[in-house]
């Protein structure tokens, strides 16, 4: 079996996902060739396994991108084209349906959460729903990475739709010393926060709630802006790291007590699985695929948005036993739900059932 991965962005945790694919796909024994259209080299890809097409969002950049999609699909004769994300699923999935797609070649695609389930002007939403329901009947097969993702799909009538959550690989976040809970008993609480800076990930809202309820805990944040969708006030009680290299973060990872996720939309919820492979619990806003990561009082806390405030005061008052409590579950939920061989054997095994 020949995969074809197409994705038009790498933004967000999308990278995390492809790189976790790459490696078991190639070196898994049912599939003979595993490549990539991404826009920009990666240093987990080879070359020779790497065809790079710039992108850009304008109707003249689109056209390009297509034609130059469409010579590298003729080349490679893939069996599957898997594609990830909204653009590049809507750009090959439309040539599929103008006939520039070999019949023989089957569609698996992810949007890696869906965009008509963000905020935003509602005839937008109306129009990315009208045509994730219509791209769907030219494609073979839709992966959810989320429970929630799969309900909002089926209801509104996108059909060949499969749920495999998210994963992310135990060994690469320091296995050892994963379920290993800190002493909190003799210093200050520390909270951590790790996302971009931008609107989605709620950061504003989380930084306005911290300055008015001013609780005692110190919360660190882990990431930089991209979008710059939101002019972010600086405090010199909260701890800003900007973006951090792999052993970094995860030492901000386990010198945490407990992880805050307050997105205003989430498909998935990296974040919440990263901290839970740590045995660390998860404060989450009731949002998208986070409902379904974090069990209320099991592996952390569900709130909505618009009582951030009492979140904090709990955080502040909530016992250190119940905080290690949830870790130690969210470790388990983790292992049972969230690993990327989970994921990876799934996604195999879903080609499988396309090509035959």
């Amino acid at each position: 079996m020949k995969i074809l991965h197409i994705a038009e962005t790498l933004k967000g945790g999308l990278e995390t996902y492809l790189r976790m694919v790459s490696g078991f796909q190639q070196n898994s024994p049912v599939i003979t060739q595993a490549k990539f259209v991404l826009p920009g080299p990666v240093e987990w890809l080879s070359s020779q396994d790497t065809h790079v097409v710039p992108t850009a969002r304008s109707p003249l950049a689109l056209a390009s991108y297509a034609a130059e999609v469409r010579k590298i699909i003729r080349t490679e004769r893939p069996s599957v084209l898997h594609l990830h994300s909204s653009i590049a699923g809507g750009v090959v999935r439309a040539m599929a349906l103008l006939g520039q797609v070999p019949q023989e070649t089957k569609i698996v695609y992810c949007s890696h959460g869906w965009a008509f389930d963000q905020i935003g002007p509602s005839y937008k939403k109306s129009i990315y729903r009208w045509a994730e329901w219509l791209l769907s009947y030219w494609t073979d097969a839709i992966i959810c990475i989320s429970d929630h993702e799969l309900r909002i799909a089926e209801k509104f009538g996108i059909k060949r739709c499969r749920c495999i959550p998210n994963g992310i690989t135990p060994a690469a976040l320091g296995h050892e010393q994963a379920a290993a809970p800190i002493d909190v008993s003799s210093r200050q609480r520390q909270i951590l926060f790790v996302g971009r800076l931008d609107r989605q990930k709620g950061i504003d809202l989380l930084l306005d709630s911290y300055a008015r309820v001013r609780p005692r805990f110190k919360l660190t944040i882990v990431g930089g802006a991209v979008r710059n969708d939101l002019s972010l006030a600086h405090s010199d009680e909260i701890e800003f790291k900007g973006w951090l290299e792999k052993d970094e973060l995860d030492a901000a990872y386990r010198s945490c007590d407990a992880v805050i996720v307050p997105s205003r939309w989430e498909g998935f919820g990296f974040v919440a699985v990263e901290a839970m492979a740590r045995s660390k619990p998860v404060f989450a806003s009731a949002v998208g695929g986070l409902v379904d990561i974090v069990e209320d009082t099991k592996n952390g806390r569900l709130f909505p948005l618009d009582r951030l405030d009492e979140m904090l005061r709990e955080i502040d008052q909530i016992p250190n036993e119940d905080l290690v409590r949830m870790g130690q579950n969210g470790r388990k939920i983790f292992e049972e739900k969230y690993t990327a061989d989970r994921m990876n054997s799934a996604i195999v095994d879903l080609y499988k059932e396309s090509v035959l």
